[in-house]
C-alpha cells in the first residue's frame, strides 16, 4: 500500500509541481487537529508518505482516538472509505489511511491551485 501511495503522489505531484504545497497542507491539518508542534520536512513523495505514516502511528500509540478521528474529519476523509478498510492489522490499516489522507490532501491542493 505504501508503494501505491508513493506512486500516486509521484504521478500527481510531479505533474503539477505541487509537493511543497502538499507538505504545507498536510502539516497544517496535522497541527490543527493533533499537535501544533508537528513539522514535516519531506522533499520527495516517498519521504512525505513515510512521515505521514509515522505521524499516524504516533497518534494511535501516544494520543487519543479522538485526535485520530479529529484529523480524519479535518482532512475530510469520507467515513465510508475508512470503514471500507478490511484490515485487522494496525500497520496495514494505517498504511491505507495514509493513502486516503494523502489522496484527499492532494485533491484539496490541486483544486486550490487551479482556481
Amino acid at each position: 500500500m505504501m508503494t501505491e501511495a508513493v506512486s500516486y503522489l509521484e504521478d500527481k505531484v510531479g505533474e503539477y509541481n505541487l509537493l511543497s504545497d502538499l507538505v504545507r497542507q498536510v502539516e497544517k491539518d496535522f497541527r490543527m487537529a493533533v499537535d501544533a508542534s508537528i513539522t514535516l520536512n519531506a522533499d520527495t513523495p516517498a519521504k512525505l508518505v513515510y512521515e505521514v505514516y509515522n505521524e499516524l502511528c504516533n497518534i494511535v500509540n501516544k494520543s487519543s482516538v479522538s485526535k485520530f478521528s479529529s484529523l480524519l474529519y479535518r482532512v475530510d476523509i469520507a467515513e465510508k472509505d475508512v470503514r471500507a478498510i478490511q484490515s485487522t492489522d494496525i500497520e496495514d490499516y494505517l498504511q491505507q489511511v495514509t493513502f486516503l489522507l494523502l489522496k484527499r490532501e492532494y485533491q484539496k491542493v490541486y483544486i486550490r491551485s487551479t482556481l
